[in-house]
């Protein structure tokens, strides 16, 4: 996920997000939030999970589910920055990977 995403309001589906990492993080599930798109700084976290393993240097972040039943809400009319959080290597890495518009 990169730029801007549009999702339905009715949709209730996961995105995925490349992560690049000198240690393995895929021991702790990654981090998402949703935010206003000016925040600075999400408030909650809702798990994630990872799509295969580190590899390379590479990993696959996947969001929870997405949408107006999702883990993460989304309502139509809203734009929201998402953000991700992945702890490895005794770091806390934390990421706006890009906006999703729900018309």
């Amino acid at each position: 996920m990169s730029g801007t995403v549009t999702l339905h309001a009715a949709t209730l589906e996961r995105l995925e997000v490349p992560i690049r990492a000198t240690s393995d993080p895929t021991a702790t599930a990654p981090d998402w939030s949703l935010t206003a798109p000016g925040a600075t700084a999400p408030g909650s976290w809702t798990a994630g999970s990872w799509n295969g393993t580190w590899t390379g240097g590479r990993a696959t972040a996947v969001s929870p589910t997405i949408g107006a039943s999702g883990q993460l809400v989304v309502a139509s009319g809203g734009t929201y920055r998402a953000w991700v959080r992945v702890t490895a290597g005794g770091e806390v890495a934390v990421w706006p990977v890009g906006a999703i518009r729900v018309p």
